[in-house]
């Protein structure tokens, strides 16, 4: 019980700490794969520090290469004090990537796995006030990125738990700005996202709880600028979020009677 109190009480605290900003990254793909010919796929809601609505895929090739898939969506509206009123902001971002990596087992149990993942990206974020001045900037622009993705993580049968470190080159370009700080310029960053995530139900269909924390390490003054409150920034860089995953393995042997049956 107290466990629970404590958790709804964290989830309080990210949700009002949430900002419109120029930039989130999805939340993380942890494909946590463990078998061959396996999908895992998970649809979760970001309630702070990444988009609303992320959906992701992995499928295992073979016992030890994987492909993987993100696609994010993330639209929000907010009130804010205008000059003489008050002014309607809105943030939509759309985002999408692919990319694969390996995975292995280190343990004599198969419980233990370490992974490593990479893959590209391509992104439009669009940040509208109806009312813009010097802290409200109307801004919209493209973007894409790089990514590496190395991982470890213990699976058992009613849960698996993961620890991912993705490193991300992001570049912001075509930017269309009212002010001129931003105004047809282009920005690089680097950023780190140490991240853990927690699946909890069956073998084939768990709910899963993911948190994690981006820090800029390129550029960090404007990064910290067109992403974060100037009085939050730290909790404005905290990820947290929820969903479901499923699992599903291709039973081969069957496969391979069907098409011996078609000859």
């Amino acid at each position: 019980m107290r466990i629970t109190i404590i958790f709804l009480f964290g989830i309080l605290f990210f949700m009002q700490t949430g900002c419109i900003t120029v930039y989130k990254p999805n939340s993380i793909n942890a494909p946590n794969l463990n078998l061959r010919h396996q999908f895992r796929g998970s649809g979760g809601l970001g309630l702070a520090g990444c988009g609303v609505l992320n959906l992701q895929g992995a499928y295992s090739i073979n016992r030890k290469v994987g492909v993987t898939g993100s696609v994010m969506v993330h639209s929000k509206n907010s009130e804010y004090q205008a000059t003489n009123s008050l002014g309607l902001g809105r943030h939509n971002q759309y985002y999408a990537d692919g990319g694969g990596g390996y995975f292995k087992c280190i343990d004599k149990m198969k419980r233990f796995y370490i992974q490593q993942y990479g893959g590209a990206g391509i992104g439009y974020t669009d940040n509208y006030f109806s009312q813009p001045d010097a802290q409200h900037i109307k801004l919209d622009c493209t973007y894409h990125n790089l990514y590496v993705q190395p991982g470890i993580y213990f699976t058992d049968k009613y849960y698996d738990v993961s620890f991912d470190l993705r490193a991300t080159y992001l570049n912001l370009f075509g930017i269309h700005a009212t002010s001129f700080l931003y105004n047809q310029k282009s920005f690089y960053f680097l950023t780190t996202e140490p991240t853990l995530t927690l699946r909890i139900g069956s073998k084939g269909f768990r709910v899963f709880m993911q948190t994690g924390y981006t820090l800029p390490l390129i550029d960090i003054e404007n990064y910290y600028n067109l992403n974060t409150y100037e009085n939050k920034r730290i909790q404005s860089l905290m990820k947290f979020s929820l969903g479901f995953n499923i699992s599903i393995v291709e039973n081969m042997r069957n496969s391979q009677k069907w098409l011996k049956w078609k000859k």
